[in-house]
């Protein structure tokens, strides 16, 4: 930090996202940064990663030479011709944003549709995935509904406990609230450190 400040650094090249977006903007650096773009595919584990990767990107690479001069953002990736990609490169917000509503619209995520996520939490690895399976076979059936999963979480160990998760769609219009509701009455009591978190309209999906 105290050579960057200094400006005996003039490039960054960092692996991970995260660690770029979080850094300050030095004054004297033409060529700021030069992220890993390993970009994140949407999917029932991420509904929001295209937006995600679109906004962090976009906020690193706006960074380089915001203080002086001209600034060069390097981006590497496997999929240059992904819509996010391509609308990064434009500058074309517009661009990302009616891809990505498209997208969604032709898939039924939010929102144009709703989401419910169920975090099946516990020390031990299989009595969290067999409970996570257990619901599911206890899902009532209902056409306009899907239950995805269980699968491991996008981060699938906090604190010590294995997590898993049943995302489930449904139609904007419906009611989700009550056919949880329905559902979960009939659902085993957890037990032990066996837990179970519900979270309707989720903003987050770790």
């Amino acid at each position: 930090m105290r050579d960057l400040d200094r400006a005996r650094i003039d490039q960054v090249l960092a692996a991970a996202m995260t660690v770029v977006a979080e850094v300050q903007i030095w004054a004297n650096r033409s060529i700021h940064d030069r992220p890993e773009a390993a970009l994140a595919r949407p999917s029932p584990r991420d509904p929001r990663a295209a937006e995600r990767t679109f906004q962090l990107l976009h906020q690193v690479t706006g960074r380089a030479g915001r203080e002086q001069g001209r600034g060069v953002g390097y981006l590497q990736t496997h999929q240059p011709e992904h819509p996010v990609m391509r609308a990064l490169i434009k500058g074309d917000r517009e661009a990302f944003y009616l891809n990505e509503i498209e997208q969604r619209e032709r898939t039924g995520y939010p929102p144009f549709g709703r989401l419910a996520s169920l975090i099946v939490s516990a020390s031990d690895r299989h009595a969290a995935e067999a409970y996570g399976r257990t619901l599911v076979s206890l899902a009532p059936k209902d056409e306009q509904v899907r239950v995805l999963g269980p699968a491991e979480a996008p981060v699938a160990v906090m604190r010590g406990r294995h997590r898993f998760r049943l995302l489930v769609k449904s139609p904007r219009a419906y009611d989700l609230s009550g056919y949880l509701r329905d559902w979960l009455v009939a659902a085993p009591k957890t037990k032990g450190n066996l837990q179970l978190e519900i979270d309707i309209d989720p903003m987050s999906f770790f």
